[in-house]
């Protein structure tokens, strides 16, 4: 590839135009770096450990450290981690590796039902690693819950939105769904009947890449995850249960439960939500605020509740809970 054609795919500026031929190899270890290569570089000292190795080119954003290379053609992005990605998904297409994005809460369905994986991998938080794994081009299909890694890798594609054919058939609870896909029906599955949506796509993603999937494992999830401290009640005995404890990674899906709880049936759930301070809840005039997992233990045993709904992403909250509480 030309410089101006990375250029052009990178949203790139040429800052220094001692342009080379043409550039052999793309990589992003500056150690490794040697003549005809471009490198990104995130930070000073890659600038130079690829400048010193013999690289071609350098993409980084590092303007007072390049005017330095004389050698060097350099381009400069807002984003080294974005422009590499970018490149990335241009050098390996969608017929070598195809690349979804799904949201976080229907990717952890995707991994909870898949039965085997050998031909999916899931791209890494670290822009490093993700560029790695895409320019591997290893694995036939590639899925992401980083919408901006996914822009970068796929600018023209819209995220997957396909649904397998499905519809609740009852919340027997708020903890427990009877759900129907495609042609079976699912009893009684700890789930929350809001969920069935994510469920859906991560089913019908499955089926557009001939995934071997089952419902066996279905369960509850960091996206709510109760704890019963008083036992899980039956289906018919749910309205008698005293205290619940839901921890949620989204509030959404707090404020959906906790409308269920509050209005299903004729008894009225006494429902507290718990969030870290200067957290706003739509809906929920006045939350209860925490500081700490040690707050947040202390106040499980002193507050007066049916369903305590709790906006956290530590996932160790839990095991934390259950060994102080149950």
């Amino acid at each position: 590839m030309t410089i101006e054609e990375i250029a052009r795919l990178t949203d790139a500026k040429i800052a220094q135009e001692n342009i080379p031929v043409k550039i052999e190899n793309v990589t992003i270890d500056p150690e490794a770096a040697e003549e005809g290569d471009l490198c990104f570089a995130e930070d000073e000292a890659a600038v130079r450990e690829a400048a010193a190795n013999g690289a071609s080119a350098i993409v980084c954003n590092q303007l007072q450290v390049i005017s330095e290379q004389q050698d060097l053609c350099c381009l400069t992005v807002t984003d080294v981690s974005e422009a590499a990605l970018k490149l990335a998904g241009h050098l390996v297409g969608e017929e070598s590796s195809a690349i979804e994005f799904l949201p976080s809460k229907e990717l952890t369905y995707l991994k909870m039902i898949l039965t085997q994986k050998k031909s999916i991998a899931f791209l890494p938080d670290n822009w490093k690693e993700a560029f790695e794994m895409v320019m591997s081009g290893t694995k036939p299909l590639i899925v992401t819950d980083n919408i901006a890694y996914y822009q970068a890798l796929r600018p023209k594609k819209a995220p997957f939105a396909e649904k397998a054919d499905g519809y609740v058939v009852s919340a027997d609870s708020l903890f427990r769904t009877t759900f129907k896909i495609e042609k079976y029906i699912y009893q009684y599955r700890q789930f929350p009947h809001f969920h069935l949506t994510a469920l859906q796509k991560a089913i019908a993603l499955c089926q557009r890449y001939a995934l071997p999937w089952r419902l066996d494992r279905l369960g509850y999830t960091r996206h709510f995850k109760p704890i019963f401290l008083e036992g899980e009640p039956s289906v018919q005995e749910v309205m008698k249960n005293d205290k619940v404890v839901i921890l949620s990674d989204n509030l959404e899906d707090i404020l959906k439960a906790r409308a269920y709880a509050s209005d299903v049936g004729n008894w009225m759930a006494k429902t507290i939500v718990m969030v870290p301070p200067k957290t706003r809840v739509e809906g929920v005039k006045y939350p209860t605020f925490y500081h700490s997992a040690e707050e947040v233990v202390e106040m499980i045993g002193s507050l007066h509740y049916n369903y305590l709904f709790i906006y956290t992403d530590d996932r160790s909250l839990e095991q934390r809970i259950k060994k102080e509480l149950l």
